[in-house]
């Protein structure tokens, strides 16, 4: 916080009686605080120095009371500190790692009108807006984190922003001679290891994660089940194996050279060896979809069989909150429409 003259642009100390410029006496008084928030400084200029003083010793006061009462204390903002958090607490931490990378880091997300902004390139660069609705998501999730461990006082410059819904029907998938093309051409493939994973996300609809972190203490042969650990809803989840998903594992089992069912050829996790096998396959064949575009085949055509109701979906696909498997449900019409004539068959005399 500062008081000084101002002429032709330049400021001046107190002391000096002219400007240096053009000669002229200075009359022009300018206060200058540093916002805490921002880093930026704000300029108020006014015609006598005490006026000058009066304003400075407002924001000395209000200073004052805001460091006594906290209304307006910033606290230590980072996201490195939510991170932290994250890896230990969020099985997703990762992909909150490459949004903030890739979309905020670097732009001005501390104030509404900064946060509009970037949602606002996004949506001219094209990106879907689900992609928009998660990065505003995750910058309102890591303010939320902050306030609530006391690290930021301020609030929410994320509240009251408001995107258009949209709809978030299911539809990138693979008809079924598509799928089944896939499978043959799976079946003969050379790379068994990164096959019977894909093999293995087809029958199943099970997330990449899920299959990789997947291990022989968590396969249940005589009830034909498997148990996923700490799934992305943060528990643990069983899930019934079809005959085709048994066969995978028995196949895998075979080649089983570690704890993991599907290790990399030394038995460790296998992460990064398989993303870029799937990356090659996908060039190699035509593909246009993600692995996790598996999941959403595995469900859309299960929706659309008039053989599975929606809360059986829930189910099979672990969901926690059944407006995620909601998704899916516009392919079930054909399901809703067997279900209303059964009253039909009920009733006819």
């Amino acid at each position: 916080m500062s008081i000084s003259l101002r002429c032709c642009g330049k400021d001046h100390k107190l002391r000096v009686k002219k400007c240096v410029i053009c000669g002229s006496n200075l009359v022009k008084y300018v206060i200058r605080v540093k916002d805490q928030q921002t880093n930026r400084w704000c300029t108020k200029t006014v015609n006598s120095y005490k006026l000058a003083k009066e304003i400075e010793n407002k924001f000395k006061t209000a200073k004052i009371e805001n460091n006594l009462f906290d209304k307006k204390k910033i606290g230590t903002f980072s996201f490195v500190n939510y991170l932290t958090y994250a890896k230990l607490h969020k099985k997703t931490w990762h992909d909150d790692q490459l949004r903030w990378n890739k979309h905020v880091e670097g732009q001005n997300f501390h104030t509404k009108q900064g946060i509009l902004q970037i949602l606002k390139q996004m949506d001219d660069s094209g990106y879907k807006p689900a992609t928009v609705h998660h990065v505003l998501r995750l910058i309102r999730r890591v303010y939320n984190w902050h306030i609530q461990n006391s690290l930021f006082f301020q609030d929410n410059p994320c509240n009251n922003i408001k995107l258009k819904k949209y709809d978030n029907r299911v539809n990138n998938i693979l008809s079924k001679p598509e799928t089944v093309n896939l499978i043959s051409y799976l079946n003969d493939w050379e790379n068994r290891r990164s096959a019977l994973v894909i093999l293995f996300g087809i029958y199943t609809g099970r997330r990449k994660g899920e299959i990789l972190e997947l291990r022989w203490d968590n396969v249940n042969f005589e009830q034909n089940s498997i148990t996923c650990i700490n799934t992305k809803n943060g528990s643990n989840q069983s899930f019934p194996l079809n005959r085709s998903a048994l066969s995978v594992l028995i196949e895998s089992k075979e080649i089983s050279i570690s704890q993991y069912v599907f290790p990399s050829s030394t038995g460790n996790f296998y992460y990064n060896g398989f993303n870029l096998a799937w990356s090659r396959l996908k060039k190699r064949i035509g593909l246009t979809i993600r692995f996790h575009d598996l999941r959403h085949n595995f469900a859309s055509h299960l929706a659309s069989s008039k053989r599975v109701d929606i809360y059986t979906l829930k189910k099979l696909l672990g969901h926690k909150d059944i407006n995620l498997t909601l998704r899916y449900a516009h392919l079930l019409d054909n399901v809703v429409k067997n279900a209303n004539d059964v009253i039909d068959d009920m009733f006819q005399i």
